[in-house]
């Protein structure tokens, strides 16, 4: 084969499968009670509460338990 259809063929590949890349979900952000449960601690105490805490808020936000203290609760913009 040639290099261009190689290289051609390697950047469709790319561009088709990048939205799915960008979309899906990575675990690493929870925004509902189910996804809060699997954290681990208890409803009052551990990362479990606090995330439970943070999603509780009257304006949508989401839980990062991979981020430093102090930023793990962020406002939901519907974006990870």
């Amino acid at each position: 084969m040639k290099a261009w259809i190689v290289v051609a063929t390697g950047a469709l590949m790319l561009a088709a499968a990048a939205p799915f890349a960008l979309a899906h979900n990575n675990g690493h952000e929870s925004r509902t009670v189910a996804q809060c449960e699997r954290l681990p601690g208890t409803a009052d105490a551990g990362e479990r509460g606090n995330c439970l805490k943070c999603i509780a808020r009257p304006v949508k936000h989401h839980y990062h338990p991979d981020y430093p203290a102090g930023e793990r609760c962020r406002p939901d913009n519907g974006k990870p």
